[in-house]
């Protein structure tokens, strides 16, 4: 090993990080109570620099998305990165700190690996069974994975589709995960029309059986449709293919609505009005973000919005639509709104258009799983049709985090999904992150000031964090994201975030 120096200990005091260059490399060198430790310093999934993240119970939580990763070693704890850092040797010599340039290699579990060919069926190749697939490979499993799903452009970071895609500043090709080639999944572009836990087995629409010794079941959702005349014209969201087609389109067209005052419908108006087009935006709720964020925040991101071009036509009951626009009812009257392009963003429901054994959750829809995503016998379900708790969320990286447990259930690890739900939305260069899962709060505490949108939301109940939500303020929500795996009051999280 060459060792270069990188900086003093009296230039990294206990509890600081730093990044330095050793040539081409860049370094994150990370002091805490053990020593020192060296990673890569971006974030294997999107880049963002982990300088600006948090060390918290020897963990390291990317700014941006949350990912984390455990300290020294760089493993993999919480997606949306789907790979471990990189870690570098390191010794203090006479208060040097002396850094290796050479990435060490990467070990694997060799306990966890296997001769045997069992054959594990992802039903399913998006963000969930993507992350499975990653999670088993890098466990040592060395059988067979097979990965149902209709869409061959599985699986993608689906949240990039209206965030950067639809506005032209990501090209299409870049939101694909390369995982599954990565991973030697076999892939069949068909549907699952039968799943039998009980006899592990299920049914292609090609008529052919696919035998499995586990399977996880990750279907996701499906663009709802109003129930209106002429629902069918509208664009919904879901699959590169329905960017590329909207895209397609908007060429030559000038007015747009968005129907749906959801975060998919905000964020497409964002990106349409970047593409040029004048957009409207049609929904009954009378204030978008409003049941979620409270109504402070939501009149920001409408002022945002309206600063921006977007129109609003809310609380309006929405009639039918036709070539020449969408017809509202507001009152007593009606009021055509026109557009030479609509899109319909409305929420989703569970993808579960096939026969199947498994538990059906009471409440909210979806399929009712334990702890460990575990449905029934060798059966696993995860992502936006798993109700944990009897809770179902539709977030993306919560149905990476519900992949990765289910995989390392499937492995006879102690698995069982303990993480803090997070998601972002991102409106004309504005990036909100919500952390946590608050079903309803009986104060908000900020910290900063939500109408120029640099702050952070605290949303308690009872004395205890359920949520947050910031914009501006990622180093801080990053610290926050280690804390809210357990009980977090009120006054642990003003010290964490001052």
């Amino acid at each position: 090993m060459t060792h270069i120096r990188g900086l003093s200990m009296a230039e990294l005091p206990l509890g600081g990080k730093k990044t330095i260059k050793l040539g081409e490399t860049e370094v994150l060198l990370i002091h805490e109570e053990a020593g020192v430790s060296a990673v890569q310093a971006k974030c294997p999934h999107a880049g963002a620099p982990l300088e600006k993240g948090a060390v918290c119970n020897g963990r390291l939580v990317c700014p941006w998305h949350m990912g984390t990763f455990a300290l020294p070693g760089g493993e993999l704890i919480e997606p949306p990165a789907m790979e471990p850092l990189k870690t570098y040797a390191v010794k203090v010599e006479q208060g040097e700190i002396l850094v290796d340039p050479e990435p060490l290699p990467v070990s694997s579990d060799p306990a966890a690996a296997t001769s045997a060919r069992p054959v594990i069926l992802l039903v399913g190749a998006g963000a969930a069974g993507a992350m499975a697939a990653t999670t088993l490979r890098q466990e040592g499993f060395l059988g067979r994975i097979v990965a149902v799903d209709p869409i061959a452009e599985e699986p993608v970071d689906r949240t990039q589709l209206t965030k950067q895609a639809l506005s032209g500043k990501m090209p299409l090709e870049k939101v694909a995960l390369g995982t599954m080639a990565s991973c030697q999944v076999e892939r069949i572009h068909a549907s699952v029309t039968e799943l039998s836990a009980a006899n592990g087995v299920a049914r292609l629409s090609r008529g052919e059986p696919i035998h499995f010794d586990s399977a996880l079941v990750a279907t996701g959702g499906r663009p709802k449709r109003l129930a209106i005349p002429g629902a069918e014209l509208a664009h919904t969201i879901r699959h590169p293919a329905d960017v590329r087609a909207i895209l397609d389109a908007a060429e030559g067209k000038r007015q747009a609505a968005v129907i749906g005052t959801s975060f998919i419908g905000l964020e497409a108006a964002s990106a349409l009005i970047q593409k040029g087009l004048q957009v409207t935006v049609i929904g009954k709720e009378e204030l978008s973000f409003a049941k979620k964020f409270g109504n402070e925040v939501a009149e920001a991101v409408k002022a945002l919005h309206v600063s921006k071009g977007t129109r609003f036509h809310l609380g309006a009951e929405i009639v039918r639509m036709g070539a020449e626009g969408v017809t509202v009812r507001a009152g007593s009257g009606e009021e055509l709104v026109a557009a030479d392009l609509v899109v319909m963003g409305v929420g989703i429901e569970p993808e579960l258009g096939f026969a199947h054994d498994l538990p059906l959750a009471e409440h909210g829809g979806g399929i009712r799983v334990d702890a460990s995503l575990r449905a029934a016998g060798r059966v696993w379900v995860a992502g936006d049709i798993a109700s944990v708790d009897g809770t179902r969320i539709e977030h993306w990286r919560l149905a990476q985090q519900h992949g990765r447990v289910a995989a390392l259930a499937m492995q006879g690890r102690e698995a069982q999904y303990e993480g803090v739900p997070f998601f972002w939305t991102f409106h004309f260069g504005k990036r909100l992150g919500y952390l946590g899962h608050a079903k309803q709060w009986d104060r908000i505490v900020t910290d900063g000031d939500v109408a120029t949108l640099e702050f952070i939301n605290l949303y308690v109940q009872d004395g205890l964090v359920k949520a947050a939500l910031s914009c501006g303020r990622d180093r801080q929500m990053a610290g926050l994201a280690e804390r809210m795996r357990g009980p977090l009051t009120l006054e642990q999280a003003r010290a964490a975030i001052a």
